[in-house]
């Protein structure tokens, strides 16, 4: 996302959606920081047909030239960037349990601790309580952990205003402790965007990786890219990763074969 085309398109789609000029503002700020701190070889100009693993930066180079620029802050995430885009959508009434999330958000904590602006003005309950581990049973069924997650998210009084042109993508990964220590994570998250010919995809691959813009053409094409980026689960106990649209499973979300998620 380093020409201004691709961000004058993404930032349309985002007031298309409703999503306030204060949020824009602060992700296209986010945006140019970690832009201006690394290598523009290593960014993409436009829309190009790449592979999931495709990259076009080595992650660790990109990792130092940050570090070279903003020393200890860690900079920008998935989790951060998507609640920082979507939170106008999302309403909270309760509290997560923080014991959970200190251990797996640490370096989010880190980041919002520095920079509470990020949030663009919500409260740290609204982050929270979509983020924190969910605990769950030692199962490799999908609608067990699918109800357990939304049982848990209504217990914290998180809900999700439904719009058509705006979704939260949230990436499901089944951790596996002990056979009595099993949690559900968000482990990676983007926030989709919907036109009549196709689905967007805006994300922050990891703190110290590009923001993307990425263009399918129907929820199922969006659906492979994150399986095949996310889904480990192959020859384990855990159940396999899972795709959540907002509070439900996500429509077109499948389980690729080993063939195709290995290829």
């Amino acid at each position: 996302m380093a020409d201004s085309d691709t961000q004058a398109l993404l930032s349309k789609l985002l007031q298309d959606a409703g999503v306030s000029d204060l949020r824009i503002q602060t992700f296209f700020d986010h945006v140019q920081k970690f832009n201006n701190a690394v290598d523009p070889a290593w960014l993409t100009t436009g829309f190009e047909n790449a592979k999931p693993s495709d990259l076009k930066y080595d992650p660790y180079s990109m990792q130092d030239a940050w570090t070279e620029k903003y020393d200890t802050f860690p900079g920008w995430n998935c989790r951060i960037t998507a609640c920082g885009l979507f939170g106008d959508f999302i309403t909270v009434t309760g509290k997560a349990d923080l014991d959970s999330a200190e251990d797996t958000l640490f370096m989010d904590y880190e980041t919002l601790d520095s920079d509470p602006e990020s949030l663009c003005g919500d409260e740290r309950q609204k982050f929270d309580a979509l983020f924190a581990p969910v605990k769950t049973t030692n199962t490799t069924d999908i609608p067990t952990h699918l109800k357990t997650i939304q049982q848990e998210w209504k217990k914290r009084g998180l809900s999700f205003v439904d719009d058509d042109k705006i979704r939260l993508v949230s990436v499901v990964l089944h951790d596996q402790f002990s056979e009595t220590d099993n949690s559900l994570m968000i482990g990676h998250v983007g926030v989709m965007l919907s036109t009549s010919d196709a689905v967007y995809f805006v994300e922050k691959v990891a703190f110290q990786e590009p923001y993307r813009l990425l263009k399918f053409k129907n929820r199922t094409e969006l659906s492979d890219y994150l399986m095949l980026k996310y889904d480990n689960s192959w020859g384990q106990d855990t159940a396999h990763t899972f795709i959540m649209e907002n509070s439900d499973l996500m429509d077109g979300w499948r389980i690729l074969d080993e063939q195709e998620n290995a290829s």
